[in-house]
């Protein structure tokens, strides 16, 4: 994505903040990067939390965009004016290239695990702060640094000020953590005493007689935040600007479709362009980006999402294309295209869905899930497939909602598509039947399942066994 980027900015000869957001090859890095450090987030970060760590995570990622690009830009030249030959540039921004999305991105990214870690600690904490208290404690070995070492043991409650500034982690690659206590067996540490061990550790003069890590004098947890808010990338110019247009991004709650569509009914171009503005506002649901939207005469699937994936290194290398068939079903008397614009059409318009417009709905959502999983390539066995596109659709079907009101409208048959959906019905009405005859919860089975789907789903066979070997 780096790459795609950067021979763009040479293409165009110029960058300037506002073309951050403007501009796919760039809105793509920030995407990719986005989703590295969003597996630094743990699933057991209740969904608040976690949205607000997302959101955070991706206007750091803009914003280290925006830095590398600019930085490249300084590279378009030579010393008469003249844009360079590509080859010439391309050199530069090997090296910057591996300074930013190798070097600074390791260290980045051991910050963002420790500190999305402690964000979800912090979530999780007592709210009884005289009974429980926190414990600040390092890794103890050799490679602790000698000012978190004076900070292990300090015990002081939850609402003290020392956690507002110096809850960890306190800098690059520290490791350091705070742990629950219960007061009445413990010594509460000296506050003041604590606050200068916290200063000294986050205290080094640079150059230019700046403090190099006051930056890290943050809470995650109290702020929502995995990165220190005044981070370097905030200082770099037009910041600020490409700041507040991360900000707009992430604060637009649903797609205006009276902007994409100009008709009662959305065309299959603007189909398209319905899905792929939807992933620029949501990116964290399709995990490397949404690359192509097609039709297709197909009478083996509703709709189907697809990626390559590169078989030396075993890793995902496109973007997303989600294909939808034009194939009147007439066993259900459902075409996904059509029902899908009839959908967009009437959402735009203001009116109620009807069932086939909203199960269209949700089969598009259960694709998007395929889309937004962080699960790494791998061939799964008939019954592995089963097990997978089971919890998948059960996840769908209970979720979509969300995604409907993303696009501004709202469901109104979740029951019946829960009941008669189309799509794997049959393994969808054993699963249910086996969570009723077991006296199980739905809401309990997707509570369980959905961040296992989301984090990897190649052994979510074995997990239906444990959710239902579990004694309640």
């Amino acid at each position: 994505m780096a790459k795609k980027a950067f021979d763009y900015l040479h293409k165009k000869g110029t960058y300037k903040p506002e073309d951050l957001t403007k501009y796919k090859a760039y809105r793509d890095l920030i995407t990719a990067t986005a989703e590295v450090f969003n597996t630094a987030i743990p699933h057991e970060v209740p969904d608040e939390m976690k949205t607000y760590l997302e959101k955070d995570v991706f206007i750091f990622s803009g914003l280290k965009t925006h830095t590398q690009l600019t930085e490249a830009r300084s590279k378009l030249k030579d010393e008469q004016g003249n844009i360079c030959p590509y080859y010439q540039f391309e050199q530069e921004i090997l090296k910057l290239n591996n300074t930013y999305n190798r070097n600074y991105l390791e260290a980045e990214y051991q910050f963002a695990v420790q500190s999305a870690q402690s964000a979800a600690n912090w979530a999780n904490l007592q709210t009884d702060t005289s009974r429980y208290w926190l414990e600040y404690r390092t890794a103890g070995d050799e490679r602790v640094r000698q000012s978190h070492a004076a900070l292990a043991g300090i015990c002081l409650p939850k609402d003290d000020a020392f956690w507002t500034e110096y809850y960890p982690p306190n800098g690059w690659r520290c490791r350091c953590t705070a742990v629950e206590v219960l007061a009445r067996e413990n010594t509460k540490s000296n506050p003041e005493t604590a606050k200068k061990a916290g200063e000294e550790a986050t205290t080094q003069i640079g150059k230019s007689g700046k403090n190099k890590l006051e930056m890290f004098r943050f809470n995650p947890g109290q702020e929502k935040k995995v990165f220190p808010p005044t981070n370097t990338y905030t200082q770099v110019v037009g910041a600020g600007h490409v700041q507040r247009e991360l900000e707009a991004m992430n604060n637009r709650t649903s797609v205006n479709l009276q902007e994409l569509i100009r008709r009662d009914f959305p065309t299959r171009e603007e189909v398209k362009n319905v899905l792929l503005k939807y992933a620029e506002l949501f990116p964290n649901d399709f995990r490397r980006g949404l690359e192509e939207v097609s039709f297709t005469s197909s009478t083996n699937f509703l709709m189907q999402h697809s990626m390559y994936f590169n078989n030396n290194t075993n890793e995902w290398s496109s973007q997303s294309t989600i294909k939808i068939s034009t194939h009147t079903f007439t066993s259900i008397g459902f075409n996904p295209a059509g029902q899908l614009r009839e959908a967009l059409g009437a959402i735009k318009k203001g009116e109620a869905l009807t069932f086939k417009q909203e199960y269209a709905l949700e089969s598009l959502w259960h694709e998007i899930l395929h889309a937004k999983t962080q699960t790494r390539p791998v061939q799964l066995n008939r019954r592995q497939t089963e097990s997978m596109e089971t919890i998948n659709e059960f996840i769908a079907r209970h979720t979509y909602n969300e995604f409907i009101e993303r696009l501004g409208g709202r469901a109104s048959h979740q029951q019946r598509i829960l009941d008669e959906g189309y799509g794997y019905s049959g393994w969808i009405k054993n699963f249910r039947e086996r969570l009723k005859n077991n006296g199980i919860e739905e809401r309990e089975a997707v509570d369980f399942f959905k961040p296992h789907l989301m984090s990897d789903y190649s052994n979510i066979g074995e997990k239906i066994t444990e959710f239902f070997a579990i004694q309640r």
